[in-house]
């Protein structure tokens, strides 16, 4: 264990368990970030090892790192358990936010184990489809019952929360959508010439722009033959990926096999902060297949980028109303609808746009997170 240090508050302390270090650090800042300055907020990072700069963008008092390894988180993790047990006794939490299955199954077995049963795991849903297997409805309802409360980050994944059969009730899961800090992401921003700088654009070339993880539930395969067509009409247009993983070589293959030339497809690969680089894009699309609550729509609505977005778990609970959603792996309706949007004039585009950032102020933001969060804790 490291990264511990003697505790030298005074209150109420607030404990994240997490299982390491990734996609979620916004999200982490954010819970962190919506409690009260007088709360010592703490970190646990169960397989992570120790990060020396981690606290220069976590807000967090103490972070801790486990440094588990895989065999110690499977089947009763009774070493992850006993050494979460040994900091729960110290810091002596008021709460517990757990993300995620792993995270949340682990505090709860530590607080039955230490038989206190006064302080509530608020279990964190981000993605749908994570509770429905057989044990994890058995462990739902008769392991967690009793210690959990559960937040989904949209009303699709509170409801998929309710229907997993923990005997939960919709008193005690809460559709807490993640938001966003306007006014930090609109002072993160580079400029529009010198993001496609950096990305590799020509000066003005109409560029179609997606952020996510390369994996099957985002489809960016329907995303590529979809913009195929685009190209085959706006010969100058550019798509630009930002984002790694496994899927990565599947999709550049595709490219490829498309007869798509380089300059036509961008793989910019991972970046720290990426929503700098909104600025770069015409149009931003989401083609996801499967999503829990996509915070990359709040943030192109916050720059102003106009979205193309398939309908599918949270997405319909960000975008208006009157959003023109398309169907998920439609190929042709997302080209019609990515091309619709190039075609807008300045006005029509500007009404979109300005409507969508109004949506955000109105809905999404990190005070309204702070306040329905805090509401249902307390």
């Amino acid at each position: 264990m490291t990264g511990e240090k003697e505790s030298t508050h005074s209150g109420k302390v607030v404990l994240q368990v997490r299982y390491r270090d990734d996609v979620l650090r916004t999200t982490c800042n954010q819970y962190l970030d919506a409690f009260p300055d007088d709360f010592y907020k703490v970190v646990v990072f169960l397989t992570e090892d120790e990060k020396p700069d981690i606290n220069k963008t976590l807000f967090a008092d103490e972070i801790i790192f486990l440094e588990l390894n895989q065999r110690q988180l499977k089947g009763l993790r009774r070493h992850a358990r006993k050494e979460l047990e040994q900091i729960i006794k110290r810091i002596k939490p008021t709460l517990i936010i757990a993300h995620r299955w792993k995270a949340t199954t682990i505090a709860v077995a530590a607080l039955r184990e230490l038989s206190i049963k006064d302080i509530t795991v608020f279990s964190i849903v981000h993605a749908l489809c994570q509770l429905q297997s057989l044990s994890r409805r058995l462990v739902g309802r008769f392991f967690l019952k009793s210690y959990c409360r559960f937040i989904g980050v949209s009303e699709a994944v509170r409801q998929d929360i309710l229907q997993a059969g923990f005997g939960f009730t919709p008193e005690n899961v809460l559709a807490l959508p993640n938001g966003v800090d306007i006014e930090k992401t609109r002072a993160s921003l580079l400029s529009r010439a010198e993001a496609r700088k950096l990305l590799g654009i020509l000066s003005e070339v109409p560029v179609v722009g997606h952020i996510g993880r390369l994996v099957r539930a985002k489809d960016q395969k329907t995303l590529i033959a979809a913009f195929a067509q685009v190209y085959k009409t706006l010969p100058s247009a550019c798509l630009v990926i930002i984002g790694a993983g496994h899927f990565e070589n599947d999709l550049k293959d595709q490219v490829k096999s498309l007869q798509l030339p380089d300059s036509a497809v961008i793989f910019a690969g991972a970046k720290d902060n990426a929503v700098r680089f909104m600025p770069a894009f015409d149009v931003f699309a989401l083609t996801s297949i499967a999503e829990g609550f996509p915070r990359v729509l709040l943030e192109a609505m916050v720059c102003e980028i106009p979205i193309v977005a398939t309908d599918r778990g949270g997405i319909s609970e960000v975008l208006e109303a009157d959003a023109k959603l398309c169907q998920a792996g439609d190929v042709d309706g997302i080209a019609r609808r990515l091309l619709e949007v190039f075609r807008l004039d300045w006005q029509s585009r500007q009404k979109l746009v300005t409507a969508g950032s109004e949506r955000v102020v109105e809905n999404f933001s990190s005070d309204i997170f702070r306040k329905r969060l805090l509401k249902f804790v307390q």
